[in-house]
């Protein structure tokens, strides 16, 4: 997203997409084959759920993980490695679910549950600071 040409051009279109306009890119082409491409990654992401974890589709299966996703985003301020660093927090706290009852805290299985979901909104409400989005998000282009 830093050093190539199409990362440029897509981080352009989302920033200031005049100027992605005037070096010769389409900011609508560009952008309608952001929104495909993550359509599809979220379309691989439930299959996976549904396939590979849960050997079955079921309805509200992703248990507001979405939500999960939008805060990964945000809490790594818009940038692919502190996406990664979010996410790795964000699984731990997953993952919290399985080890702490096998580390003997006698903790109520919906507590346990609920531990993603409050490492979210604590990380969300600790660290509140502007998050660095891109500033044409959901603002659309019109050529002049």
């Amino acid at each position: 997203l830093y050093r190539t040409r199409p990362g440029l051009a897509l981080r352009a279109c989302g920033e200031k997409p005049e100027s992605a306009d005037t070096a010769g890119y389409s900011v609508s082409r560009i952008r309608f084959l952001a929104v495909v491409a993550g359509g599809a990654l979220t379309g691989v992401g439930g299959g996976y759920l549904s396939v590979a974890q849960g050997n079955t589709f079921v309805e509200g299966m992703t248990n507001g993980r979405g939500f999960i996703a939008l805060a990964l985003v945000i809490f790594g301020r818009w940038n692919p490695w502190g996406v990664l660093g979010a996410a790795l927090f964000f699984g731990m706290a997953e993952q919290a679910r399985y080890t702490l009852p096998g580390l003997g805290y006698d903790l109520s299985p919906q507590v346990i549950a609920m531990a993603p979901y409050l490492a979210t909104l604590l990380a969300l409400g600790l660290f509140r600071r502007r998050t660095g989005g891109p500033a044409a998000l959901a603002v659309p282009y019109r050529r002049h």
